[in-house]
């Protein structure tokens, strides 16, 4: 298993490890908890790529007075007609922000991973099982997440879409859950909770 960070070493802690991506039932082994479950079989298909972009929205996170949680805990797509020949993929996910556009400023790269592919064939779903989540602390203002899959020149990939042949409509599930973020305290409250404190104490 290996990982490389995505950027230099403020974000190392932002590093996922994965097992090894294999066929399977992404719903069974990925499950319970999804942000979505769209993996599978039928419909279109995309051409052969080296690499492929999705945008996806995570719908109603969870999201407290300070923000929200979010742990990505897997990835799953169902592979296309043509033969995958790929063996090394590497994924890099990104919160967009509030506007929901990338490079717009406000991105937090949630983390990279790459690992090894096998059971390479057709009509499959396959399951990308991270053995350390992805987790970030996010402002809660949007809810979409961009993936950037990358061959790393091994090859190629291939994706069961809703219609078309564009990757941008693949089939995919992504498994994670989110959780409101309580702020703390802020220091002049405490402060304040202090000053109290000892005012009652002198009475």
């Amino acid at each position: 298993m290996k990982t490389f960070p995505f950027l230099l070493l403020p974000l190392l802690f932002a590093q996922a490890q994965a097992a090894t991506i294999v066929a399977g039932n992404v719903t069974t082994t990925l499950g319970p908890n999804f942000f979505f479950d769209s993996a599978s079989i039928g419909g279109g298909d995309t051409n052969a790529a080296a690499t492929a972009v999705f945008a996806r929205n995570f719908g109603a996170l969870t999201v407290g007075a300070g923000g929200t949680t979010v742990s990505i805990t897997g990835f799953g797509f169902a592979a296309g007609a043509g033969v995958i020949t790929a063996t090394e993929v590497s994924m890099t996910i990104t919160y967009l922000g509030a506007n929901g556009v990338f490079g717009g400023g406000d991105d937090v790269v949630m983390g990279t991973v790459t690992d090894s592919i096998t059971g390479i064939g057709t009509g499959s779903e396959y399951v990308w099982s991270f053995d350390t989540p992805m987790v970030q602390v996010l402002d809660g203002l949007g809810s979409t997440f961009r993936f950037d899959l990358t061959t790393n020149g091994t090859g190629n990939l291939r994706f069961k879409t809703t219609s078309g042949t564009s990757a941008a409509s693949a089939k995919l599930s992504v498994s994670g859950t989110s959780a409101a973020v309580v702020p703390e305290p802020t220091f002049a409250m405490l402060a304040g909770l202090g000053i109290i404190g000892i005012l009652r104490r002198r009475r």
